[in-house]
C-alpha cells in the first residue's frame, strides 16, 4: 500500500468510528406491539387461527361455526401456539366424568393410568383435552393415540 492509500484508509476508519458513536436525534421511549396469538386446531377441523388477543374457547367455536358439544370450559383463554383438539367421534369418554372402568376401555389406558387421570381431575378439572398430558405417564405419543376417544 502506498502512503496515500494508508492515509485514506486511516481517515475512513476514523470517520466510520465517529459515525458509529453518533447518538440518534430522537429517543424512542417504548415500542407498542400487538400480541400475535396463533392457535392450531386439530381433529374434526384442521385449521390455524390467529388473534390479536388471547381468545376464549367459545370464540374459537364461534369462529369455526361449531357447537361446543364436547364440554370444553368456554371461558378458558388460550395462549399462543396452543394445539386445540376437537374430537371427531361421537362415542367419547369424558375426562372430567368417566369412572375408572370407562377410562380403561381406551386402548393403552390401564388401571394405574386411569387412577392417575382421576387423581388429576380431583385436583383440577381438565379444561382442554391436551390437559391430559399433565397426568404423569401420558406424554405426547400417548396423547396423540388416545385423544380421538376423549372429551371433557
Amino acid at each position: 500500500m502506498s502512503k496515500i492509500e494508508k492515509i485514506i484508509f486511516v481517515f475512513l476508519f476514523i470517520i466510520s468510528c465517529i459515525y458509529s458513536y453518533v447518538e440518534p436525534n430522537e429517543k424512542i421511549d417504548s415500542i407498542e406491539t400487538k400480541p400475535h396469538i396463533t392457535i392450531y386446531i386439530e381433529g374434526k377441523v384442521e385449521r390455524t387461527l390467529t388473534y390479536d388477543h388471547h381468545p376464549q374457547i367459545k370464540e374459537i367455536f364461534s369462529d369455526l361455526k361449531l357447537e361446543n358439544i364436547y364440554g370444553f370450559a368456554e371461558d378458558e383463554c388460550l395462549t399462543s401456539k396452543t394445539r386445540f383438539y376437537i374430537p371427531q367421534s361421537h362415542d367419547l369418554i369424558s375426562l372430567n366424568h368417566a369412572n375408572q372402568e370407562q377410562l380403561m376401555t381406551i386402548h393403552g389406558i390401564g388401571e394405574k393410568t386411569a387412577l392417575k387421570i382421576i387423581e388429576q381431575r380431583n385436583i383440577e378439572n381438565f379444561h382442554t383435552i391436551e390437559d391430559v398430558m399433565k397426568v404423569k405417564g401420558i406424554g405426547e405419543k400417548t396423547y396423540l393415540r388416545i385423544r380421538e376417544y376423549l372429551c371433557l
